[in-house]
């Protein structure tokens, strides 16, 4: 078997190799075909904003357990001129202030956005991942799982490369009683050509 498998790799780059020495010309992609050139250098049609964001973003949540305040980071892609995916992480305090405890969680996600006025966007979206919270105090909690998060929010720019982003989310937590809730986020991106 374990010949099988050397066979079968050596085969592969074999093959790769002759692929990268034949004779290849040059063909220049267009917007309806390819979106690399042989290069291997990505090509976007001229609609595309060829840009990612970056940002910190500040959440004051209502979960059930108690209220919470968050900070974290934010990174996003656009695929198209409006479609956008990434990633972010949060954590912070969980509960009042006699209590001690955090809240952490992370995830994947996918948004869209659309323009309403000249600097004022639209901006909705959803991020699933995973997290969990210990608390002690008020309430004992120890509980985490599996975080589905939509979001609906504005963006305004506030320099040429600046967002400020004001939105609403809503934490869902299958099977957890403690951690759901609803979050009011504010968060700042920085705009990468």
């Amino acid at each position: 078997m374990k010949n099988i498998v050397i066979l079968f790799i050596s085969i592969f780059f074999s093959v790769q190799v002759l692929a990268q020495t034949g004779d290849s010309q040059e063909v220049a992609p267009t917007d309806e075909t390819s979106k690399t050139n042989l290069a291997g250098q990505y090509i976007y049609a001229d609609s595309y904003f060829k840009k990612s964001k970056t940002g910190v973003v500040l959440k004051y949540a209502f979960p059930a357990s108690g209220q919470t305040m968050f900070y974290g980071w934010r990174f996003v892609v656009y695929n198209t001129e409006k479609f956008f995916i990434g990633g972010s992480g949060f954590t912070g305090q969980l509960g009042g202030p006699g209590d001690v405890g955090t809240f952490s969680y992370g995830g994947l996600l996918a948004g869209y956005d659309f323009v309403i006025f000249d600097d004022m966007y639209v901006e909705w979206g959803i991020q699933a991942g995973g997290g969990g919270a210990t608390m002690s105090g008020s309430k004992t909690v120890s509980s985490g799982g599996v975080m589905v998060e939509p979001w609906f929010g504005f963006n305004t720019k506030v320099g040429e490369k600046t967002d400020f982003n004001w939105s609403m989310s809503y934490f869902l937590m299958p099977n957890n009683q403690d951690l759901p809730g609803v979050s009011l986020n504010l968060r700042i991106d920085f705009i990468i050509d």
